[in-house]
């Protein structure tokens, strides 16, 4: 029991033990993170933080990381740099998506129909390797029942 409780204190202790200092850092560096995503948000648009396709969410996982990185780091600015960046790419990406059929096939995702008149289409759901268990939670979550309803 004395083993489960120290390791237990070990994981909930940060390395140097609790400061004063150091809660305040992540504090103040969670603030200013907060208001640096809003800002770059608001500045360049809704798409920002969206996510509408795996490069989305591929943005959105390395976004989530720099600010992770930040708060538990350092320097709130060299984060802070990279999340701009990672931004200006996206909207890069997103604009030249919008304007470029080549650019849209290398980062979108082609729509793929699932169901089709009340019926699977299991090639599709094979090809893009999705399962129907996904597809129907997909749905329910929509308020989609049943397929008969698509």
């Amino acid at each position: 029991m004395d083993l489960l409780w120290s390791t237990l204190l070990e994981l909930l202790t940060p390395e140097g033990g609790w400061r004063a200092s150091l809660v305040l850092r992540i504090v103040l560096s969670t603030a200013l993170l907060f208001g640096y995503v809003i800002l770059l948000a608001r500045t360049f648009g809704a798409r920002t933080f969206a996510t509408f396709t795996s490069y989305d969410f591929l943005t959105n996982i390395a976004a989530g990381s720099l600010v992770a990185s930040a708060i538990l780091g350092r320097s709130v600015v060299e984060s802070g740099l990279s999340l701009l960046v990672l931004v200006l790419l996206q909207a890069g990406v997103s604009a030249w998506s919008a304007h470029s059929q080549r650019a849209r096939r290398a980062f979108d995702n082609e729509p793929a129909v699932l169901v089709e008149r009340r019926q699977w289409q299991d090639a599709t759901l094979r090809r893009t390797r999705v399962s129907r268990a996904m597809v129907e939670q997909a749905m329910r979550a929509a308020g989609v029942l049943e397929v008969g309803e698509v």
